[in-house]
């Protein structure tokens, strides 16, 4: 990567981050120890009985003699829920508090504190609270796209939040294909409408309807944010979505330490940023993205590449 920008250094940072994948999961020794709390809490001297209580409280059946290994698996660590109902369900059949609770799906399986199928009727449900803070980012960003931009793209100011899922589509690929790559995207973008393959998902993602992976709400808010993101921003507006803020030691489900860097990338962009115009500030972050995005898939660590998602590439 060069320098103009002050990006040099990013490429050691990811592979110091990649280095520190092996350690274990500190949301599983977390899990491990309100694991042992559950045991001494119900009486329990063996682990096997412990598993099969826990089983039974889940799927509301005796296990068979194999059944209990998921239980086993989660507990450590070498498999997680296949979803986030289960998850729910394994931690209520620890019997979790309300604030263990909310650890466990935020932290253990690194996703949102709750989740919604359908909007509420309820107006005054958490849900509309975050919709509106949805609605704030998406109309802060449309106002920012600049009007020689629209212009290329043929939208005007009828169609722009039509538009949203385009506009969105095309920054995403800024912060991952960079120079020719980029250029070559573009052409390939004006002879097929390759953004409505993601359309369904987006509109989801926009309603905050359905499991929203953590890693993806982080990529939502750096493209609607920029040019004002920062540590601190990024940290309120994972909370007020019911995510855990960007933590240390905090790994993704694999083991992946994705917070140690972006912590790191955020702290540097902050500083850069210090009175430039935002076209500079755009620049930065993704030529950014892209070396880590570039440096990522060649090392075959595709869990850290946070701003690609599937759609990008079809």
């Amino acid at each position: 990567m060069g320098t103009t920008t002050g990006n040099e250094g990013i490429l050691d940072l990811a592979a110091r981050c990649m280095e520190q994948k092996h350690m274990e999961r500190p949301e599983v020794v977390w899990l491990k120890e309100r694991y042992g709390e559950f045991m001494r809490r119900e009486g329990f001297s063996g682990k096997e009985a412990a598993d099969r209580c826990l089983y039974e409280r889940i799927y509301g059946i005796r296990p068979k003699r194999q059944d209990t290994l998921k239980i086993r698996y989660w507990r450590t660590g070498w498999h997680l829920p296949a979803s986030y109902g289960l998850c729910a369900a394994f931690g209520r059949a620890l019997r979790l508090d309300r604030e263990e609770m909310r650890y466990l799906l935020q932290g253990y399986y690194d996703s949102c504190d709750r989740i919604y199928e359908e909007e509420p009727s309820d107006s005054r449900s958490a849900y509309w609270l975050r919709r509106k803070a949805m609605k704030d980012l998406t109309d802060r960003y449309l106002r920012s796209i600049p009007q020689n931009r629209l212009r290329q793209m043929r939208i005007t100011e009828r169609s722009l939040e039509h538009s949203m899922r385009h506009l969105y589509y095309t920054d995403a690929l800024g912060y991952v294909y960079g120079g020719s790559g980029m250029a070559e995207k573009m052409k390939y973008m004006k002879r097929h409408i390759t953004s409505v393959n993601y359309d369904s998902e987006f509109g989801r993602n926009m309603k905050l309807l359905g499991v929203i992976p953590r890693k993806t709400m982080i990529r939502h808010l750096l493209i609607l944010g920029m040019p004002w993101v920062g540590l601190d921003w990024l940290n309120e507006q994972l909370r007020t979505f019911g995510y855990l803020e960007l933590k240390e030691h905090h790994t993704l489900r694999d083991g992946e330490r994705l917070d140690w860097l972006l912590i790191r990338i955020l702290r540097r962009y902050e500083e850069y940023r210090q009175d430039r115009p935002a076209a500079e500030c755009f620049r930065w972050m993704r030529e950014c993205c892209c070396a880590l995005d570039t440096f990522f898939e060649k090392e075959g660590r595709r869990q850290l590449r946070f701003m690609y998602f599937k759609a990008l590439g079809e």
